[in-house]
């Protein structure tokens, strides 16, 4: 069975590609040597079609087209006009520099998501401890000793027996919610009327996203125009790099405003993106015919805006988390631990 390939792969690839050719190989060459140290079955069988591809006469861009699941639009631009330009290495070079760039921020939401997700799973660990085990036991002896229960306890005995009495259809309720939840995360239409606006609307998430998706269109942009990539070629691509279907309808609402003879910082209509600040830099941009620095600068400045963010936001988010979990676990105990006053009276203690 054959592994997927991951970006890293990819980025590994460009990265030694790069040194290679730089270092006077011919692209041949070049990838019969990567082949040797390529471990991924399924990477080795892409590149060993590459390469019969390129030994029977084709473009090295050609080749790569053919394998669209793996070499992006992006990507395939970048080497089609490096091979026209006779810059294959340098664009290499800076190709790979944009895809560490996409895979560090990429990172930092992971990262930024890994611990509130961690406390999650151990509040959802206690929880089930609690309602399958400590509470049962609990119940044992205050019917043992017919002790009078506050309603915070009874409500939690009863909640507990609630789980336990019905554990298998609660199990089977989870994985239906599960699979239902997946199918329309996966479904284009509920995407975009619900989860695209969300993202862009809700005050929590939408600032953060913005900035993270105009980092990455800037970066997108910079480095196709860099490359020699005509402006408008390079929107079309570059609108991909956001999956949200309100980012890609301004963007083709952009191309055509532009085929009309328009510039992009005369935006005509309230952009959900597209901030003054942007525009503004794209205005410079326009008037100094230096577009591809210009959308370096925006990359810089939306990537440090958005880690800005994440790290507000990680921070409010840790402690209400590990307040949350300790509200619950202490309201379980009080409730727990009310009654044995009761017990102790009834004992004669």
């Amino acid at each position: 069975m054959f592994s997927k390939i991951s970006k890293k792969e990819i980025l590994e690839f460009t990265r030694v590609l790069s040194l290679l050719i730089y270092s006077r190989l011919s692209i041949i060459n070049s990838i019969e040597l990567i082949l040797t140290q390529t471990k991924n079955k399924s990477f080795k069988i892409i590149l060993k079609k590459i390469l019969t591809d390129i030994k029977s006469g084709v473009s090295f861009s050609k080749s790569l087209g053919k394998h669209p699941q793996i070499f992006s639009d992006i990507y395939i631009a970048n080497i089609t006009v490096a091979e026209e330009t006779g810059r294959l290495a340098e664009v290499l070079t800076e190709y790979t520099s944009f895809l560490e760039k996409m895979d560090s921020l990429k990172k930092k939401i992971t990262q930024a998501a890994r611990y509130p997700l961690l406390v999650i799973i151990v509040a959802l660990g206690v929880l089930f401890f609690m309602m399958f085990f400590l509470i049962p036991t609990f119940e044992g002896l205050f019917k043992s000793v017919q002790a009078q229960l506050p309603p915070l306890t009874f409500f939690l005995l009863e909640t507990s027996r609630l789980f336990t009495d019905n554990y298998i259809l609660f199990i089977i309720v989870s994985v239906l919610l599960f699979f239902l939840v997946r199918f329309l995360f996966k479904n284009a239409g509920f995407k975009e009327s619900v989860i695209d606006p969300f993202l862009i609307k809700f005050p929590l998430v939408s600032g953060m996203y913005k900035n993270n998706t105009l980092a990455r269109f800037s970066l997108s942009m910079a480095i196709l125009l860099q490359s020699g990539v005509t402006f408008l070629e390079a929107l079309k691509i570059s609108k991909n790099i956001s999956p949200n279907s309100i980012f890609k309808k301004e963007i083709r609402m952009q191309i055509k405003n532009i085929m009309k003879g328009e510039n992009f910082s005369t935006v005509k209509s309230k952009s959900d993106f597209f901030d003054s600040t942007f525009l503004r830099m794209m205005a410079v941009g326009e008037e100094s015919s230096e577009l591809d620095k210009v959308f370096f600068l925006m990359s810089n400045y939306y990537g440090k805006e958005f880690d800005h963010q994440l790290d507000n936001i990680s921070s409010l988010i840790e402690p209400v988390l590990i307040i949350f979990v300790g509200l619950i676990v202490a309201i379980i105990l009080v409730g727990m631990y009310l009654p044995m006053f009761e017990i102790i009276n009834y004992m004669g203690v």
